[in-house]
């Protein structure tokens, strides 16, 4: 090899190791070289796959390096279909005069402040977490199957997001050191 070719690819080595997806640092090491992205990991033990990997296509969730930024980054889109799930519920029953949407629009009020504190103390005490985002399935609960079938097509889906999100803080390392003892 001549000395350009060389040089091209030590270039190139130094190119490909900054880029993002090649040295992503989304791997979870699990000792064994190489690594498996957390999204996979997680994904991979979803009832829908294909559903999860869609769900969680967000440059934040495939830059999480650990499984905190992930749970974070998994608050944050829940928090979102909540804000747009509360504003939804609460246009349909301002239309229809709905007690029974009034009341799941109320849950979603309620979702929006729990799916917040799972975000504000994922990196705090697991426990604490989880047992604040098992009342979340509760609050979904209150909307299933009561309404219509927009109403309840839109709340699987936040329940979907709802069990990402709780696989994601039961995997946080506190938690886990915790059940252990």
């Amino acid at each position: 090899m001549n000395s350009l070719t060389i040089c091209s690819m030590f270039l190139g080595l130094i190119l490909i190791s900054q880029s993002p997806f090649a040295a992503n640092a989304t791997l979870l090491d699990l000792g064994g070289g190489g690594g498996v992205p957390l999204v996979s990991l997680l994904c991979d033990g979803s009832s829908n796959k294909v559903e999860c990997s869609k769900v969680l296509s967000s440059p934040q969730t495939a830059q999480a390096k650990n499984w905190t930024e992930l749970s974070k980054a998994v608050a944050e889109i829940a928090i979102k279909k909540a804000v747009e799930g509360e504003a939804f519920l609460k246009g349909l029953a301002q239309k229809s005069k709905s007690q029974v949407l009034d009341t799941c629009a109320n849950s979603y009020s309620s979702l929006v402040v729990t799916f917040k504190f799972c975000w504000d103390f994922a990196d705090g005490d697991p426990h604490t977490v989880s047992y604040d985002c098992v009342t979340a399935g509760d609050l979904l609960a209150r909307c299933d199957g009561k309404v219509n079938p927009d109403v309840t097509a839109f709340n699987r889906q936040t329940k979907f997001l709802y069990g990402l999100l709780y696989e994601t803080i039961t995997q946080l390392p506190n938690y886990l050191t915790g059940n252990q003892g």
